[in-house]
Parts: structure tokens; sequence; C-alpha cells
């Protein structure tokens, strides 16, 4: 019988995650932000002003379908956990939708110019959500929920997130510093032509998908906890309850909500705000390469200093840079200068925020599962950032109400002294008061000082469950070549067998 301290070593896995693997990892998250950032940045722009279609439909159209998409986030949560491959439970999923999601990313830009306006809505709808609510969904969320696999040592998992987000910015700064610049150079009427709008995101999502399969054949699945103690798959009736009792869980959703929000705002405001208050949409590029360019760096520095404080404080300290960001353009609204040192200072903000979050949701599972006994990484994992769907639904229609009540045309050569207006008070007050909703929900959250005696608990448990396993194997060695056999079918019966034993207090 091994040790108690063997035990614990063997249940929470400190597999040294390779350089490499990082790096691999972190291609994966550029992947990601590719049509996020198009989908965040651009696309109501190309609606609006290439396609022509109504501020508030499109708000409308978006707002509706994010309903639709944070639901089947919690849906695809719930069949990650539920997945078993030889790739493992979420790595597989980049393999199988990396091609789904480039051939989708070329049909939003695809809507036709010689159909009714009605005609026109319906086929965004449907391209939209088949993007974001059904591709994306299970091609982003197994990739993020990889982590937690990868590694269930939380210095192994920040050192990952770190390289991650470090690289995370590329993906950003590849679309809104080259993506129009190239478009404003590309011949047949540039940025006004939907053709190169098409071909250039064409080029663009085949390099997110050779990205995503790098990364699909780089990093591995070591984390199999379930799997290893017997509770194969976690049913439905005992998981969703276990969401709503995690309230850390529910914290992180209601923050990933206001900082989806934030995004959207900042994103998609942000290129009308150059385009009509500075004059020049490209500069969107300088303003965005401030922004998500420091945060490469800053990210790198934060590996170096994230011990001096938690994981909460670093994020209420970059909500605070987040609302210094945007005040400051009030200095000079229509420098370029101004804008992109407020460009800047939000993206010294978000990098504590990014180097932290999903640190923070790894976090939350380990407490879910020490809460309810039922770990549901996949769930956990589809419910939070189903809060940043439903923010950027929430943010995208309020931005299309706002901007169509203000009078806002996106085939006027120019606009409205009440549309520039409203345009200047979203960029600068609605950004900043979604720092502050941050900040606000941040304030509850307790875990970072609770966690090291929760994992405590929580590895103390698991050990003695292991104990019980090993003497039952003592007990009945006809259990042990199908325990560690290589048939898949066969040791997961003994798993379940075994755990129906420890359950009942049989051999």
């Amino acid at each position: 019988m091994r040790s108690e301290s063997q035990s614990n070593t063997s249940i929470i896995r400190q597999d040294r995650v390779t350089g490499f693997e990082k790096f691999a990892f972190g291609c994966g998250e550029i992947s990601t932000n590719i049509v996020f950032t198009i989908a965040t940045s651009l696309l109501v722009t190309f609606y609006t002003d290439v396609v022509h279609v109504s501020p508030a439909v499109i708000g409308l159209i978006i707002a509706v379908s994010q309903v639709f998409n944070g639901l089947s986030d919690i849906s695809a949560g719930f069949i990650i956990d539920r997945t078993r491959s030889k790739y493992g439970r979420a790595r597989v999923w980049m393999l199988r939708m990396s091609v789904p999601y480039a051939v989708a990313a070329v049909l939003l830009m695809a809507v036709p110019s010689r159909i009714g306006g009605l005609a026109q809505a319906v086929y965004i709808f449907v391209t939209y959500n088949l993007m974001l609510t059904v591709v994306y969904t299970m091609f982003q969320l197994p990739f993020a929920t990889t982590m937690t696999y990868m590694t269930r040592s939380q210095k192994e998992r920040s050192s990952i997130n770190i390289v991650r987000m470090a690289m995370s910015p590329i993906g950003n700064i590849m679309i809104t510093l080259v993506f129009t610049r190239v478009l404003s150079i590309m011949p047949g009427g540039g940025e006004a032509s939907q053709r190169n709008w098409i071909v250039l995101t064409a080029i663009y999502a085949a390099a997110a998908a050779a990205m995503m399969l790098f990364c699909f054949a780089s990093v591995r699945e070591r984390v199999k906890v379930l799997d290893e103690y017997g509770e194969e798959k976690v049913p439905l009736k005992k998981a969703v309850p276990a969401l709503f009792q995690n309230k850390y869980f529910v914290m992180l959703f209601l923050f990933f909500v206001a900082f989806a929000m934030y995004q959207t705002f900042s994103g998609t405001v942000t290129t009308y705000y150059c385009k009509w208050i500075i004059g020049d949409m490209a500069i969107i590029g300088n303003v965005n390469t401030a922004c998500y360019g420091i945060t490469i760096v800053a990210t790198l520095g934060l590996g170096k200093i994230m011990h001096l404080t938690t994981k909460r404080n670093w994020c209420i300290l970059g909500a605070l840079f987040i609302v210094a960001g945007s005040l400051i353009v009030l200095a000079d609204p229509a420098s370029v200068a101004v804008v992109t040192i407020g460009g800047l200072l939000r993206g010294i903000g978000m990098t504590p925020i990014l180097g932290m979050i999903f640190t923070m949701i790894a976090d939350s599972i380990e407490y879910g599962q020490w809460k309810t006994g039922a770990r549901t990484a996949g769930a956990i994992q589809s419910a939070s950032t189903s809060g940043q769907k439903f923010g950027q639904g929430i943010g995208s229609a309020l931005i299309g109400a706002i901007m169509a009540a203000s009078g806002y045309s996106g085939e006027a050569a120019s606009q409205t002294a009440r549309a520039l207006e409203t345009i200047s008070g979203l960029f600068v007050y609605g950004v900043a008061l979604l720092g502050f909703l941050m900040i606000a929900v941040l304030l509850f959250y307790r875990l970072d000082r609770e966690y090291p005696a929760v994992m405590r608990d929580l590895v103390a448990r698991e050990a003695g469950k292991n104990q019980a396993i090993e003497s039952i194997l003592n007990e009945n060695p006809e259990l042990i070549l199908a325990y560690i056999g290589e048939q898949t079918g066969a040791r997961e019966a003994a798993e379940t067998q075994i755990a129906r034993n420890v359950e009942r207090g049989q051999p």
C-alpha cells in the first residue's frame, strides 16, 4: 500500500507541462481570437456600413442570438464532460471543429446583396448563429477546458495561462492593425467592397484553423481524476444544481457578463469613434495595438509579480486602469495620441484580468468539487463563458439601440451632432461604467484565501477514496487486469463496479 503522500501525488498530478506545449496552447488562443475579434470589433461595422443593414436590426439579431449562444455554451459543457475518445475529453473537439470554424467564418461575410432587407436579416441571423452559437462554441470551449485537463497543479496552470494570455493579443492585433489596413489597399473598392471582406476573412480563417490543428497535435490531457475514482459521467440532475451551489462560479459568471460587455463596447464603439470622431478608421489599429501590444509585454511581467497579491486584487486593479483609460480621453477627445494612451491604459488593465480570470475559473472547479462532490469542469467552464456570450449580446443590443435612437446612419456621408455625441459618450462613459461594474462583482470574491484549505480537504478525501479502491483491488485481484487493461470498455466497467462497491462499503 502506498503512503498517503504518494497517494496525494497521484491524485493531484504534478505533471510538468513543457514550454513547447504551452506555446502550442497559446497558438490555439490566437486561433480562437481571430474570429472573436472580427465579431466584436468589425462585424457590426461591416453589416451597417458595407451591407447597409440598420444598426437596430443588427443589435436585435445579435442580442437574440447571444441568448441562444449562452445556452449552447452550457449544453456544450455537458457534452464535453460526457465525451470519451482516444484524444481525451476536450482536446478532440479541436480536431473536429477546425474546418467548420473556417467555413462558418467566411459565411458571416457572404451576405447576399441582391435580396430584400428581411431576407438579409434572416441570412445574418442564421450564419451568425451557425458561427457563434454552434461552431465557435464547440471550437473555443473545449480548447479553454483543455487547460483543466493538462495539469491539476495550480503553479503549472498559472504558467500555462500566462503564456496563453501573453499570446492572446496577437489575434486581436492581426485583425485590428493588419486586417483593416490590408482592406484599405485592396483593389475593387478597399474597405467598402464586400468581396474584399470575404477574401481576407477566408485567408485569416484558414490560418486560424491551421493554428488550432497545431495546438491539437501538440498538447496532451493528463488529468483524469473522475475516471480514476469511478464517477465517469455526472448525471445532469446532479451537475446542474451543483453549478448554482458554487457561489464562486456565480460570481465569475456575473464578472464575465460585465467584462464581455466592456470588450463589446470597447471593440465596437472604438471602430465608430475612430471613423467619425477622429476621422480615420485605420486609427483603430493604433489604439488596439497600444491596448493589446502592451498586454503581451505586461502579461509576461505579470508572471514575475503575481505573487504580491491575490488574483481578485489584481483583477480589481486592472478594472481601475480600464476606467482610467476611458476617462483620460476627456483631456482631448479628438487627439490620436490621447486616445492611444487611453488604449495603452486599458491594455494594462486587461493584463491582470486576462492573466488571472481563467485560473480563477479552474479554482472554482476545485471549489465546486469540494462543495458538491461533483467535478464538472466542462459545465463550469461553459457556464462561465456563457456569461461572456450574454454580455456580448446585451452589449451589442445596447449599442444598436442607442446608436439607432441617436439617428446614426451607416449610409450617411456625415453624422448628426447627436449621433457623434452618442458615440463619444459610449466610448468614454459607457466603458468606464462597465469597469466599475466589474469591481463591484469582485468585492465579494474570497476564494483566493479559502483555496488552500479547500484543496487540503479535497486531497484528503480523494486520497481516502484512492486507498479504498486499492484495498478492493487487493481483495479482488480478478479486477486488476480489467482496471489497468488497454480496452477502454473493460476499464470503465471495472471502475464503475469499484465505485459502486466503495459507495456500498463492499469488496
